[in-house]
């Protein structure tokens, strides 16, 4: 599945939850680019696809 957006590395602490308020993405969108990952199991290293356009970047 090709992501149309970024790929984020799971750091410790992150949620789903967490990475859409971050990106300000809805968390609904976050769930559906990533169907094939365990909500309640994120890994650290695990990469997860953040559906967000330019404007919703977060700045460093």
């Amino acid at each position: 599945m090709e992501c149309r957006g970024i790929i984020h590395v799971v750091k410790e602490g992150d949620t789903l939850y967490t990475l859409s308020r971050k990106y300000h993405v809805p968390l609904v969108q976050v769930m559906y680019a990533n169907p094939f990952v365990d909500i309640y199991n994120l890994q650290v290293g695990d990469e997860l696809c953040i559906p967000v356009s330019l404007r919703n970047m977060p700045r460093s």
